[in-house]
């Protein structure tokens, strides 16, 4: 089972009723921050899938978590999939005014008005809480709640959510999602403003448990902004090919912030709304970022970090892969080295991508298998998983 943790992101169609044997399961992913009055909140919601599944990031209700806000804006919006919806809690859904101390107004309209006695598998968390996790067939969720921070705005204990999530990692494989990112890409926010990264209150912190646990997938909210980072390392705060792949998608409504810093291991940013959509199997997941004119501004495909064998050139694809491609494990850049230099020209570009273009639809052989280069391990068949991941490597050199 994979282990992705989703913190603070506003997602959909990544829980139900779905078969441990199901071959992928497709997740609109809406990004944080969604709903107040005026906000484009029903632009992204009309990009959510019927049947998909949905999770959030954080913030969902501006600008304080209250119930009547959420009954008269969100309950309006991304309230049409409340059923199907697994969230995050964020800052301010969190606000400490006299409608929402504590989250009340977030667990009162996602839990129940007065919840209280509800267990781990409560919508949005034990209230007082808000860490809880669940299965989607092959993938194991776990939503954090990125306000035990020490800030205005904590109400909960970093601690207790430090020993439930030790327990919940060495139980299952995983994903995980929060709101506030490990890094921030604009001037609005600051890095790791949750302490996920740090060592705040002193030993492991979140980041190092969810490394050392496999999780191969984190999402993020809080910057109003879309952003993909590589596999970062075990200390959070740069790349890492064994590591964790991250995305920020605060895009669900309330607005946009400037791109204005690049961060370790930022391969694509964007400011616009607009929703995170994942397929996941059971061995690798892809992804699509849709903007609100519905048009793909941002897509690609991994592999699961516990299917990752030696990388012994380390260029990304393990010495397995690089066997059935057809190129050499031990080089990372020559003749037939690099699974991306498909022209060997020591760059991935357009000659490139033309190459596994002219074969597309097509299975090897007759393809060459010099053009399958995704997932991992290549399928064999040359479709959108190999041009997605050429695309993402566009204009690198090796």
């Amino acid at each position: 089972m994979r282990r992705v943790v989703l913190v603070a992101i506003v997602a959909a169609g990544l829980f139900g009723p779905a078969s441990h044997s199901e071959a992928a399961i497709t997740v609109a992913a809406g990004a944080g921050d969604i709903s107040s009055s005026g906000s484009g909140d029903n632009q992204t919601a009309a990009l959510v899938p019927s049947d998909a599944q949905v999770i959030t990031m954080g913030d969902n209700q501006y600008p304080d978590g209250c119930l009547d806000a959420f009954n008269a804006n969100y309950q309006n919006s991304w309230g049409a999939f409340k059923s199907r919806t697994r969230p995050a809690i964020g800052n301010h859904d969190s606000h400490d005014t006299s409608c929402s101390v504590d989250g009340n107004g977030y667990f009162d309209y996602f839990n129940g008005v007065g919840s209280g006695t509800c267990d781990y598998t409560c919508h949005a968390g034990r209230r007082g809480e808000g860490w809880y996790s669940y299965d989607v067939g092959d993938w194991h969720f776990i939503a954090l709640n990125s306000e035990c921070n020490g800030t205005s705005y904590d109400f909960c204990d970093h601690t207790a959510q430090l020993n439930w999530l030790t327990n919940d990692l060495a139980a299952n494989t995983k994903v995980s999602y929060w709101h506030r990112p490990i890094v921030a890409p604009s001037s609005v926010h600051s890095d790791d403003e949750g302490h996920f990264a740090d060592a705040y209150l002193g030993g492991d912190n979140v980041w190092q448990k969810l490394y050392d646990g496999g999780v191969d997938l984190v999402l993020q909210g809080h910057d109003h902004l879309y952003a993909r980072y590589a596999r970062y390392n075990r200390a959070g705060n740069n790349t890492d090919p064994n590591g964790i792949r991250h995305f920020i998608v605060g895009t669900g409504g309330n607005g946009n912030y400037d791109v204005t810093e690049t961060k370790p291991g930022q391969e694509f940013a964007v400011a616009t709304l607009g929703i995170m959509k994942l397929t996941l199997n059971p061995t690798n997941y892809s992804w699509q970022f849709v903007n609100t004119s519905n048009t793909v501004l941002d897509s690609g495909s991994d592999s699961c970090r516990s299917t990752q064998l030696t990388d012994t050139d380390g260029d990304g694809w393990p010495d397995s892969a690089e066997a059935t491609i057809g190129t050499n494990p031990n080089m990372k850049c020559g003749t037939n080295a690099w699974p991306a230099d498909i022209n060997n020209d020591h760059y991935a570009d357009v000659m490139d991508m033309s190459k596994i273009t002219n074969w597309y639809a097509r299975q090897v052989p007759p393809a060459p298998a010099r053009v399958s280069i995704a997932p991992s391990a290549p399928d064999r068949l040359i479709d959108i998983f190999d041009i997605a991941r050429e695309a993402g490597l566009f204009a690198k050199a090796c």
